[in-house]
Formats: structure tokens, sequence, C-alpha cells
């Protein structure tokens, strides 16, 4: 049975990447495509008429204007509601293996106050999530998926060698000691040795018990907060894809991935997976 992949325009320029990965995707993966657009519910019923027949005559067009997108079984539709809700709800109806969206508007002070559209949608849906933010002009060729030995973040790495079939791959572990800077600094290599062998344990289960990808070269375990150990990573590897999961706990302790995966999502520095 092939797969649906699912990907919501807002048919502005910042959504037209998107739209143009996830027919690379589709058409290289034998997936089904659907286009989807929302039109705002709370419009008055004569105008959101008028935007509905518009958007569906444009979202028709712009999908046939995609290069072999005739190669892709694709359709399209338009629907009245709330975006964070429409999406994961039609997703959930197509049974969709992925949903992929462009990037955020940026709203500086309205993004401070509440969640962005992005991130209400990764919250009320329980499929991944593809955030497309480069040029498409070329495939994925270098994944970095950071790691917690989790379910979440284990099923983004298992996508993502899926979607990236020729990338190399690196994993990362953030090993975070906690109260580091009030452990004298002669004292501080031994302090962090227990947590070390620990991670190296779970690193060790967690490979036996999965299924990784051939083309994982590694999981490093680099010592250090994760939101730097990941931005340090990302500037040396320079990776097209960033994979990670939205929340997980790794042992007792609970991951830091949650408010990694929202600063990510706000911010992305490639093309962000995301699963749960």
């Amino acid at each position: 049975m092939p797969r649906t992949f699912l990907v919501a325009t807002d048919l502005s320029p910042r959504a037209d990447r998107a739209v143009q990965r996830a027919f690379r995707l589709a058409g290289w993966g034998g997936a089904d495509l659907f286009l989807v657009s929302v039109i705002d519910e709370d419009l008055p019923a004569e105008i959101a008429g008028q935007m509905l027949a518009a958007a569906e005559l444009r979202l028709a067009q712009f999908a046939a204007s995609i290069p072999r997108s005739a190669e892709v079984n694709h359709d399209t539709r338009v629907v009245l509601g709330d975006p964070a809700a429409a999406i994961p709800a039609l997703a959930a109806e197509l049974d969709a293996a992925l949903l992929i969206l462009g990037l955020h508007r940026p709203r500086a002070f309205l993004d401070m106050l509440r969640e962005t559209t992005m991130e209400r949608i990764v919250r009320h849906s329980p499929r991944p999530v593809l955030l497309v933010r480069d040029p498409v002009d070329h495939a994925y060729a270098t994944v970095l998926a950071a790691l917690d030995f989790a379910p979440a973040s284990t099923a983004a790495l298992t996508l993502a060698a899926e979607l990236a079939p020729e990338a190399d791959i690196q994993g990362v572990h953030a090993l975070h000691i906690p109260y580091r800077g009030f452990v004298a600094p002669d004292v501080r290599a031994g302090a962090a040795e227990p947590f070390r062998i620990d991670a190296e344990a779970a690193r060790a289960a967690w490979a036996d018990t999965h299924a990784l990808p051939e083309r994982l070269k590694e999981v490093e375990i680099a010592q250090g907060p994760v939101h730097r150990v990941l931005a340090e990573r990302v500037e040396t590897l320079k990776p097209d894809l960033l994979a990670m999961g939205a929340h997980g706990r790794a042992g007792a302790a609970p991951s830091l991935l949650g408010s990694l995966a929202n600063d990510m999502m706000r911010n992305p520095p490639c093309d962000l997976l995301i699963a749960r």
C-alpha cells in the first residue's frame, strides 16, 4: 500500500519550498501526495466562499506548475477552519505518514506570547512533521540526528533515513552534567564519569534493541547542554536535515528535547524533521 504525505500551504512564496520538497519526496518514495490550504472559518460566509473557490483554483494551478508533478499521484483540498486543528484532522483522515510544512511567518511580539501554528500542529498531531527551510535543489546529503535513545528520537532517525536514502547520518547525544558549575574544576572530570558510563550503557542497549540505519556512522556522546551541543554540531557538519524527537525520556531523567524542538521550530538551521 502506498503511503500518503500531506503538505500544507498558505499559497505564499514562503510555502513554495515545502510543496516542492513534498513532490520530490513523494516522487522518490512512491507516496501519494495531498496538498491542503486552510481558509479562516471565522470570515463572513460570502467572503470565505469566494476565497475558497479562488484558493482551490490557485492550489491546483500551483501543483500543476511543479516540475514533473504529473509523475506523482496527488490531489488538492481547501478546507475551512483553524490550521492548527484542520491540518492534523485531515492528516488523521488520510492516515498521512508525514506532514510537510513551510516556515512560520515571524511575528516577534505575538511569538513571545503564544505558540506558533507549527508548534500547535506538532502538539496536536502524533504524526511526524517535516519543516522545509532550504531551497529544494538537491537531495538530502547529510543528516544530523539528536538522540536521547527514547522512542520519539528513534522514530525521527528511522524516518530521516527513509527520506534521505543517500545521506550520511551522524547521531549525537548531549550528556548534560547537573550542577556542573558548582563542582570544583579539579574534580569535574571524575564527577562526570558516572554519567558518561550510564550514557554509554544506554547507547549500547539502544543499539542492541533497534534496527538502526546502516548509514548511521556513529552516535557521539558529547558533554554539555543539549542546545549548545547541537549548535556546535550543526556548525561543524552543516547538515541539510536535522532529525529529533518532540519530547521523550532517557532513563529517569526528563529529556530537554521538548524545549529544543520548540526552539528549532521557530528558527531551524536547516530542514527539520520532528517525530512524536
